[in-house]
């Protein structure tokens, strides 16, 4: 709890947090007579809104009609007060990802009863006319008596489109099925699809499309096959009718249930003894004292005790598309976890202690913080969206930064600057290297997982120089970071490059600090102040580079990230490399050079898959983004243009010619439904509709890269030489 959370609610006494979000808090709460339940509310602020308010309603009726057999039982509920909330049991058992975790792929006797009793569920809620429209592991919780169904955010009546937009998909592109990634209509064999998709990740692990960036996801479910490898013999069949792309062949809940499970047995005989002991371990802890409050802000004062504890966000809004899921009850068992006491919050690299406030909100922004950067010419720091927080890098280390507020949650979450931090994206982990300044010190990357518990890990490589400056960390996937690492003494010229030196690209995991691979780089002169690359992105069985050469030259390059050996290189015509640098877009198949013309090269061999403009002559364009289905740029003389990133073909311009003056330099930064872009000669920042291309707004704005965040609340983040800043979406 922290300092101002309320202690009491609709008559339920708040012992804890179980998750935090832009649309609300779950707490852990309890009834006068002694009953424990999750209690999950609303902001006020987000309740103002008509639609939001609805949704909250409808997420409690469709609560109700699931009833305590498949779902979480409805304790009491008031969606029409200030502070709208709902109180449901506290389940007790893990979500589906969670016992994943825990046991690993799970039997096929255990898949086929959890399967039964989940389509049990959904015809139970079909019946009443209401889809879910947002299956996954992490709102399907495991109990001794049988899996409940939560998180009934984007849940509507069948064929009730009152409350989504045609044309945009609302759930998460993982587990979505192919005509909800379309923006579709979901009818009940949209839940089957989705339900199957959680069904193969409960045999195997993994989802029937893999992972990755939404739009990949989005492709491969409307394109590819199910990944079924892994799946017991036995139900692929089955599996395999459930996940056709034509709904009208998709079997209906009823004969899903006979064909999983025979019904006999209690479904706790199902469950894997290391799941057993996990379900009977959380039944105790519920009792268990829990912490008190946080401390309040420095300054502040109040009360209540000033004991600290773990402070957690929702997950909610990672990786979501159309912004429609509530933060809320599945944070049950996840969470975003940060501590008020890591890495000595509140204190600086420098030694000095210092939380910057945010800029009280005026003209057009949310609030602005500053950024210390003197190492600026190295990288630029990347803001990491995880639902509602945000974590940045700057010279102080790492940072989490409300989205709502600007405030900031841990000054000094892990150390190091910005080009000695990454992110992958597929776990929710960050790792930092932290710099020291002089001598032979061991390289060391620390990480922490946003996406659960904190869950903190240092690898230490002994064969390489942490007090090399140059020392980058690249990227990361799948708890493999690759950096580019020095060994030898600090020549105490620039940077620090020597003759004594050797570099390499290596992959490292993380877990074991065991190198899996490396490649050696060239040397640097000692009066180089630049480093080996500009960007990259590891994105499943590739590492794609910029890399940047002593004479100023830049190549393009992508290595097999699992061997490390260098599957192609081109040199990319690249005037200003300093202007490309942390700019680069790739997915699972191709690789978009920020430089040149626009362009798909594919990733496996470097062939040009298509090149935007054949037979006329091509137009200058910007470094290209992706968004949900389409590749976005900014042409020369025209503003805006959104690609077919599959074909290469014009989707459409904008319309109107004020956006000529868009900075062909940068990238646009897509939202939901929307797509921003800069011009600095006129210091606007503009919104343009996805489905139409058509101007909506301009603010007044300043920034050297912008970010569009799709989580909840959703904002568009400004990055420019001392300072970030936030604006709302429109």
């Amino acid at each position: 709890m922290t300092h101002d959370d309320p202690g009491e609610i609709g008559g339920f006494r708040l012992l804890a947090r179980l998750g935090h979000g832009g649309m609300g808090t779950v707490y852990l709460a309890r009834t006068a007579e002694g009953r424990t339940v999750a209690l999950k509310t609303m902001h006020a602020s987000i309740a103002a809104d008509p639609a939001a308010r609805t949704r909250f309603r409808l997420e409690t009726d469709a609560a109700r009609i699931i009833g305590d057999h498949h779902g979480a039982a409805v304790v009491d509920a008031d969606p029409a007060a200030e502070t709208p909330w709902l109180a449901t049991e506290y389940v007790l058992g893990p979500p589906l990802d969670d016992a994943v975790e825990l046991c690993g792929p799970l039997p096929e006797t255990t898949v086929r009863a959890l399967g039964a009793a989940l389509f049990g569920a959904l015809s139970q809620l079909h019946a009443s006319e209401v889809v879910h429209r947002d299956l996954k592991p992490s709102n399907i919780m495991v109990t001794a008596y049988g899996p409940k169904i939560i998180d009934f955010g984007i849940a509507r009546a069948a064929g009730d489109d009152r409350l989504t937009r045609t044309g945009t998909a609302a759930g998460t592109p993982a587990y979505m099925s192919p005509e909800q990634a379309t923006g579709q209509e979901h009818t009940p064999a949209g839940d089957v699809f989705a339900l199957a998709g959680v069904l193969v990740f409960a045999a195997t692990g993994h989802g029937p499309f893999g992972g990755g960036q939404a739009a990949d996801l989005l492709y491969r479910v409307r394109y590819a096959d199910p990944d079924l490898s892994g799946v017991p013999t036995g139900i692929v069949p089955f599996l395999s009718r459930c996940l056709d792309k034509d709904p009208a062949r998709r079997p209906r809940t009823d004969e899903a249930i006979s064909q999983l499970h025979s019904g006999h047995g209690h479904f706790a005989d199902h469950l894997p003894d290391a799941l057993l002991a996990d379900i009977a371990r959380r039944a105790t802890a519920v009792w268990q004292p829990h912490p008190q409050r946080l401390s309040p802000p420095s300054g502040h004062t109040t009360e209540t005790s000033s004991s600290t504890g773990p402070r957690t966000y929702s997950r909610r809004g990672l990786l979501t598309i159309g912004g429609a899921s509530l933060a809320g009850a599945a944070a049950v068992g996840a969470g975003i976890w940060a501590w008020a006491n890591a890495g000595g919050a509140g204190d600086r690299a420098d030694g000095k202690s210092k939380s910057p406030a945010p800029v009280a909100a005026k003209g057009d922004w949310l609030w602005e913080l500053p950024l210390r950067l003197e190492g600026a010419s190295l990288a630029p720091p990347v803001p990491l969206n995880f639902g509602p927080m945000l974590a940045i890098a700057d010279d102080d280390g790492v940072r989490t930064i409300d989205i709502n507020t600007g405030s900031v949650d841990n000054p000094s979450l892990l150390k190091g600057p910005a080009h000695r931090c990454t992110h992958d994206g597929d776990t929710a982990r960050v790792y930092a290297s932290e710099v020291v300044h002089a001598g032979n010190h061991p390289l060391t990357i620390s990480s922490i997982n946003f996406g659960r518990s904190p869950n903190p890990f240092t690898a230490e490589l002994k064969e390489y120089n942490g007090a090399l400056p140059a020392t980058q960390l690249l990227s990361a996937y799948a708890e493999v970071v690759f950096v580019a690492a020095g060994q030898g003494e600090h020549s105490g010229t620039g940077i620090g490059y020597g003759d004594s030196q050797e570099w390499h690209l290596i992959a490292v995991d993380a877990r074991t600090a065991k190198v899996l691979w490396r490649h050696l780089l060239p040397s640097r002169p000692a009066a180089s102040d630049r480093l080996h690359f500009l960007a990259a992105r590891a994105v499943k069985d590739h590492l794609v580079v910029l890399q940047e050469m002593s004479d100023g030259t830049v190549f393009l390059a992508v290595h097999d990230s699992r061997r490390g050996r260098e599957l192609w290189r081109q040199e990319l015509d690249v005037p200003e490399p300093e202007a490309i640098r942390g700019v680069l877009e790739a997915n699972d198949w191709y690789v978009f050079p920020p430089s040149g013309p626009l362009r798909a090269l594919a990733l496996k061999d470097g062939k040009e898959a298509w090149s935007f403009g054949p037979g006329r002559a091509k137009a200058r364009t910007g470094p290209p983004v992706i968004g949900s289905l389409e590749l976005f740029a900014v042409e020369e003389g025209f503003g805006l243009i959104a690609i077919d990133w599959v074909t290469g073909e014009l989707v459409r311009r904008a319309p109107d010619r004020n956006g000529a003056d868009l900075d062909v330099t940068l990238p646009p930064a897509p939202g939901v439904g929307k797509v921003y872009s800069y011009s600095s000669k006129s210091g606007l920042l503009r919104s343009y509709s996805v489905k139409t291309g058509e101007t909506v707004t301009a603010r007044k704005a300043r920034g050297d890269l912008f970010h569009g965040f799709h989580g909840i609340p959703a904002a568009i983040v400004a990055i420019g030489g001392d300072y970030l800043a936030a604006y709302p979406y429109d």
